[in-house]
């Protein structure tokens, strides 16, 4: 197992600042991590998607990826979901609530986090967010029946 971040990592993170918006929306759109990029790639992609300052196409790519960029189950993953549920509960913009919230289920350990997502939806004022997220959670719960996880995580 590479433990080391690959060089299109290096070069995806090294090259954001000196990209347009839409350079880095689209750097983001076409990259895939490799294993050993995450120790590097996960604090930069929650940067950006945190970034209020950053476009929020660029924002939502950053969050898209995070699910397919290797991120080590337990404590990091963890973190991972919880950063998500942060700008999901406060971030000012819609369709970053939005990704953060649904990908939040596609993350690993997400069944520790169904009641705090749950709170989330309830408090969640947009209602096409709300709905969103609510839906997402109803289909990880219906994956993890289907793989024989019968009864619903507590959180």
């Amino acid at each position: 197992m590479n433990q080391s971040p690959s060089a299109r990592a290096r070069n995806l993170i090294a090259g954001h600042p000196g990209r347009t918006a839409d350079a880095r929306r689209a750097a983001l759109r076409l990259f895939v991590p490799e294993d050993g990029d995450a120790p590097v790639l996960t604090p930069f992609l929650l940067s950006v998607a945190a970034d209020a300052a950053e476009d929020d196409l660029v924002r939502i790519e950053a969050i898209r990826v995070l699910p397919i960029a290797y991120i080590p189950e337990g404590g990091p993953a963890a973190s991972v979901r919880a950063a998500l549920i942060r700008l999901a509960a406060e971030d000012s913009d819609s369709d970053v609530r939005n990704t953060a919230g649904y990908t939040v289920f596609d993350l690993p350990g997400a069944e520790d986090d169904v009641a705090r997502m749950r709170e989330l939806i309830a408090a969640e004022e947009d209602e096409f967010v709300a709905e969103n997220i609510d839906a997402s959670l109803e289909l990880f719960l219906e994956r993890r029946k289907r793989r024989g996880v019968v009864e619903e995580p507590s959180g």
